[in-house]
């Protein structure tokens, strides 16, 4: 039972394509994430007719499985940084093939059944552990290949996007089988209904749970009044040379006739305010001042708004700080979420989760002449200081989740905004940088996940779209395409619930993580064993 390298090579083209494809976006064919590992598997745990080391062997043949995965759903960062996409590309492939080396290396010491198993929770870890690290890229969990179809995934409130890939995962182990029962092992095509049967029920039975709680989920009549504001101002060309006021008289212009007396909030995109503004005098800012003087003009309506600040230091606050010879001072500067209201101190939230390469560079406590090869995108300078923990805005006696861009990309974090009482979760991004490419689509996309997984209503505004307001099921009530200018406004429904996601977390994960060391510990005494023996003979 083998099969020979231009075979496992065509596995390995055919396999990634298919990932690639199932993906939001890029092909959005949902139905081949089902299918998309299993030739992936006959690769790692089929023998390979060859006479070479067997262990680079399939390590070309997974590399090439993910990079091919990767380039087809990620090719848009190159619009934003060349050599981030291939950074990010070439990487993630080389860290995705790490669950798959181990598959082949544990299965062969523990048997196939075993080394199934591993391959489940090895991946589960390896997503878990992609959202904590120094090299965090979330961005392709398998779960997320869902997002854009809400009413299949409503018991991600139980699980959060680790079932999803846990479904995924399993139902590609069961259609395996039936490919290395019949093809590899030539059992009849009849023998294998235990395993169709258990397939067909895997494949099922999430999507009528799913439709079941989906139909019977009412939201509670609750209501925020908001409006979501989308400027489309070119990330390019005008952000950053454009006055910063003239930014702002058009985001004055597009709300004043959408803004009345039953507005609660006013939400504006990530660094909206493009100019750096010191924290430590934000009230006397000008730019502050325009926004409040707007803001008591029209109902006292407060902004939640996107800005560049800044802190200066006395002494080096973090590794994104930067010493100021002339003032012998150091200052750290921030991607900002602000809330202004007329009659409050402006409330200030600093972006915890940030963008490699554009916004943080990995390792820098090891290596900081790294520093300098920070992304430079507009104002960004490559390097931005962190927030410490979630935080919400209160106004009116409501919360809002003040989320900036690619922090909405990140399950875990989202929910502990909720934890602490949010009413409505808001994400301002600004998309701009990618082009009319999937990128932006799917960031959009995570916000339906997110909405799904909190229970909470969630009002997004991107700059250049693609804005919008969505229910706590995950659909889509309005939205600005790309490349407009405009305001939606709606009146979405808080909730008060905890879901069990929220409670306890990536349960499935964690659990993975026990699971797949245990399997990695007990085949390195099985192999030590066996050395014992062999010497002892």
């Amino acid at each position: 039972m083998q099969i020979t390298k231009l075979n496992a090579l065509i596995l390995s083209i055919a396999g990634g394509t298919l990932l690639g494809l199932s993906f939001p976006f890029t092909g959005s064919l949902f139905p081949l994430v089902f299918i998309s590992f299993a030739p992936l598997l006959i690769v790692n745990l089929i023998p390979t007719k060859t006479t070479k080391t067997p262990f680079f062997l399939r390590f070309s043949f997974n590399l090439i499985y993910f990079l091919i995965f990767n380039a087809i759903t990620t090719w848009w960062i190159y619009n934003a940084s060349e050599g981030g996409a291939y950074m990010a590309v070439i990487c993630n492939s080389l860290l995705m093939t790490i669950p798959l080396m181990l598959t082949g290396l544990i299965s062969r010491q523990l048997g196939e059944n075993k080394g199934l198993l591993t391959f489940l929770v090895l991946w589960l870890s390896f997503e878990y552990g992609h959202y904590y690290w120094e090299l965090s890229w979330p961005w392709l969990s398998l779960g997320h290949v869902f997002g854009n179809f809400p009413a299949l995934i409503q018991w991600y409130e139980f699980s959060g996007v680790t079932g999803g890939s846990l479904w995924v995962l399993f139902a590609n182990i069961l259609v395996y089988l039936v490919i290395r029962n019949v093809w590899f092992k030539k059992e009849s095509f009849g023998i294998q209904r235990p395993i169709i049967l258990m397939l067909s029920l895997v494949l099922v039975l999430p999507i009528l749970s799913s439709l079941f709680i989906y139909y019977r989920y009412d939201e509670q009549i609750d209501p925020v009044r908001v409006v979501v504001v989308q400027p489309n101002i070119d990330a390019y060309t005008e952000k950053f040379a454009t006055p910063v006021q003239d930014q702002l008289n058009k985001i004055f212009d597009l709300a004043k006739n959408e803004v009345d007396s039953l507005t609660d909030i006013v939400i504006c995109p990530e660094t909206a305010i493009a100019r750096g503004i010191n924290e430590e005098q934000i009230e006397e800012a000008s730019l502050i001042q325009s926004i409040k003087n707007f803001s008591s003009q029209h109902y006292n309506v407060p902004f939640l708004i996107g800005a560049d600040t800044y802190k200066f230091f006395d002494t080096s606050n973090s590794l994104a700080a930067k010493y100021l010879p002339n003032h012998d001072r150091w200052v750290e500067g921030y991607n900002t979420a602000l809330l202004i209201d007329p009659n409050l101190q402006t409330q200030i939230y600093h972006k915890a989760k940030a963008v490699l390469g554009a916004e943080k560079l990995p390792f820098l406590a090891w290596f900081p002449f790294l520093k300098k090869y920070a992304v430079e995108l507009g104002g960004t300078s490559g390097m931005i200081g962190l927030g410490e923990e979630p935080m919400n805005f209160s106004s009116k006696g409501l919360f809002y989740a003040p989320l900036i861009c690619y922090e909405s990309v990140y399950g875990d974090y989202v929910s502990y905004f909720t934890a602490r009482r949010a009413d409505i979760l808001c994400v301002i991004t600004n998309d701009g940088w990618w082009g009319d490419t999937p990128g932006y689509k799917q960031h959009r996309m995570f916000s339906r996940i997110r909405a799904i997984e909190n229970r909470r209503s969630i009002a997004r505004s991107a700059n250049t779209g693609i804005s919008c307001l969505i229910d706590q099921k995950g659909n889509i009530i309005q939205e600005l395409g790309w490349d407009e200018a405009g305001v939606i406004k709606a009146d979405l429904n808080i909730n008060k619930e905890i879901t069990f996601f929220v409670r306890y977390g990536d349960v499935i994960g964690r659990i993975s993580i026990f699971v797949a060391l245990a399997l990695m510990l007990y085949a390195l005494t099985t192999y030590l064993k066996s050395r014992g023996v062999k010497a002892v003979n």
